[in-house]
């Protein structure tokens, strides 16, 4: 089962979490290549930092989605 999580009104899937540890050389340097590789290879359009992991992530959009004006019996007689 997949775990969403929700930051700044955004709704994401994580598809992978992966310990910060994992990223970051023996004198503390981010390794942005290996991050951008994993975001590649899982087809992550976010990244996502928490304490101790790096979430890769897949936004949810919203819908798009149209307003529809007018009573019901109109709407009735356009589809009969």
């Amino acid at each position: 089962m997949k775990q969403l999580y929700f930051y700044n009104g955004e709704a994401y899937i994580i598809l992978r979490a992966i310990p910060v540890s994992y990223f970051f050389s023996k004198e503390g340097e981010l390794k942005r290549d290996l991050l951008h590789l994993w975001k590649e290879g899982l087809d992550a359009d976010h990244v996502l930092k928490t304490e101790s992991h790096f979430l890769l992530c897949e936004t949810i959009k919203e819908p798009e989605w149209e307003e529809i004006y007018g009573s019901e019996e109109s709407i009735s007689e356009s589809s009969s």
